[in-house]
This record gives C-alpha cells, structure tokens and sequence, in this order.
C-alpha cells in the first residue's frame, strides 16, 4: 500500500499586515498628539510646567547632572538644547497660543489707543492674522515723506513690544496705503513709490530696533488700490493713509518656509537674539516709567527694588550662558 503524500503546507501571504498595521497606528498616534498640542490651552499648559518642576529637579544630563531625582536646575529651566517644553514651539504649534496672544495684543492697543498712549492706531484679527492699523494723522510720516520723526519711533517702540513678547518666529507683513491724490513733484514720482517706501521703513526700524529677523519681515506697497473709505473728503482720504503691521497666521508658514531660518539656528543663537529683545524691551519699559515722572512712582509704590524684581521675573527666556557660568563656578568658601 502506497504512502499517503502530506499535502503542502501553505504559504503566510499576509505577514506583511502585521507590519503595517503596527507602522499605521504608530502614525495615528502621532497625529493625535501633534493635535492635542496645537490644542493646548495656555494656562493648562503652563499648569504642567510646573506640576513637572515639581516632579522633577535637575542639572541638565549634558552638563553632568547625576539622575533625575538630584537637586539642581529644574529640567524646564534646563538647557535650551534639551528643555522638555520649549516656548517657541508652543507659538510653532499652538493655534490657541496664536489666538489668545492675537486677543491680547488687541486689548492692549485698544487700552492704550482709550489712554491716549496710541491715538489713531486700532487693531483687528481677520484671516490674515493680527492687524494692526495706523492712520495717517501726522504719526508716522510727514505729508510726501518717508522718513520717521522721533514722535513716530516711540509708537513703534510700543507696537513692536507688544508683538515681540508674544511672537519670535511669526511672519510680519507692512502694508503702506495712500490716498488717491496724485503726488506733485517731490522725492517720489507716484504713491506707489512712497506707500513702499514707508513701509520699507517702517520693516527697517523694526529689524534695526527688536532684532527681528529679517526672512520674517516683509514690506509691500499698495498706493491708493486698497481703499478702506471711497469717499473724497478730507476724512475719507485721511482714513486711507494708513500702514498696516500685520502678524500674519502661522497658517501660511508652509508657503514661504521663512521660518526655517530661525528653526536651523542653533539653539545658542536663538536664545542669543530672544535674550536681545528681552533686553530692549526693558529698556523700553524702563523709558516709559522714566517718563512718568519719579511722583507718579512714589505715588504708585513702586520702588526701585521692585523695578529690578520686576527685570528679573520677567524674562521667559532664561540667559543661559548665566546659568552655565553660575554651575560651573567653584563653591564658596
């Protein structure tokens, strides 16, 4: 009697889906929380911050720390090279951070603008981003001119602080407008050359002034073809002289790769030029209560210690080449 012949065992075809699967829920989770960040509230994020200073204290591992749970520097207050959570990612990432900040930077212009601080400057929020808007009352420029008067740089002084203690790596567009009366003689031959012109120096300032770099920064001029009151009156056109400072939505941060300037620095240089603008901001603060007069502070009492004190707190980029020269000082005796 013949052997039966053991039938052929049959080929696993499909092993390939255990592999796939695996690799496509590793995505799904990455898109989950790529999108729990972008919705991060602010307030529960800084929550977290410091629950995690709480849990955690230590010297940054690249500068020899012993363990996690050794005394030292806290890990967020760590090197910049390995911080666990990074404020310029929060404004890469987070819409609400975007929003809020946009929401806040408004109020402020709206206050200053009741105070008398910013008169004839308003600011909106539409798809573009944040605008910010300055009418031509003899505040920037005088008639036919480019040039920025004195008077003009301390409200720029004011607008661009607002903005850089918000935003390092959104895109600032400037926006000149005319009217539409023809210009006569003079340096510039039509509007269009002096509605770029202003905005030109209007970017110039701002690069020169808050260290913003300039692959954020553009200047673009539109003469009388944006119109906001078509009216002829001398208030109707008075309304179109404007320049327009718009943050624009990070949004279109795909379209011009701008920020990866900023993004391919070393994380020495960006806390470099973070710490420049901290510091001028200080500086502008410092002027702004010089001029209210040494009254108006007793008055308000404050006192020079509390000046300082708040100097030092209010810094949410951390100089860390100070850090690193305090660590590796020697004890004292």
């Amino acid at each position: 009697m013949a052997r039966k012949k053991k039938p052929e065992e049959h080929e696993n075809l499909e092993r390939w889906l255990v592999s796939y699967s695996d690799f496509m829920t590793l995505i799904f989770a990455t898109f989950v929380v790529l999108y729990g960040l972008s919705q991060a509230n602010v307030n529960e994020f800084k929550k977290i911050e410091e629950s995690l200073k709480k849990a955690f204290s230590v010297q940054s591992i690249l500068d020899g720390g012993s363990g996690v749970m050794s005394s030292g520097e806290s890990v967020l207050d760590a090197s910049s090279a390995n911080s666990m959570i990074d404020s310029l990612m929060m404004e890469y990432i987070s819409q609400r951070y975007e929003k809020e900040s946009y929401d806040q930077i408004k109020k402020d212009i709206e206050d200053l603008a009741k105070s008398g601080e910013l008169n004839g400057v308003s600011a909106t929020i539409d798809d573009r981003g944040l605008v910010i808007t300055i009418t031509d009352k003899g505040i920037l420029f005088p008639s036919g001119s480019a040039e920025l008067p004195k008077g003009s740089q301390k409200i720029l002084d004011t607008i661009g602080k607002l903005i850089v203690q918000k935003f390092a790596m959104h895109s600032i567009k400037v926006e000149g407008h005319t009217d539409s009366v023809p210009i006569s003689g003079g340096k510039y031959p039509s509007n269009w050359e002096l509605s770029s012109a202003r905005a030109s120096s209007i970017v110039r300032y701002l690069i020169d002034r808050f260290k913003i770099l300039p692959d954020l920064m553009s200047a673009v001029g539109y003469a009388d073809t944006r119109p906001i009151d078509t009216g002829k009156d001398s208030a109707s056109l008075a309304k179109n002289r404007r320049v327009e400072i718009v943050v624009q939505r990070n949004q279109y941060k795909t379209l011009d790769h701008y920020q990866n300037t900023f993004i391919k620095m070393g994380k020495t240089e960006q806390q470099r030029r973070r710490n420049e603008q901290i510091k001028i901001i200080r500086e502008i603060d410092n002027q702004q209560l010089q001029s209210l007069g040494e009254d108006v502070k007793h008055s308000s009492g404050m006192s020079d210690a509390q000046n300082t004190t708040y100097e030092e707190i209010n810094n949410d980029f951390l100089d860390e080449s100070e850090r690193l020269d305090k660590l590796s000082a020697p004890p004292a005796n």
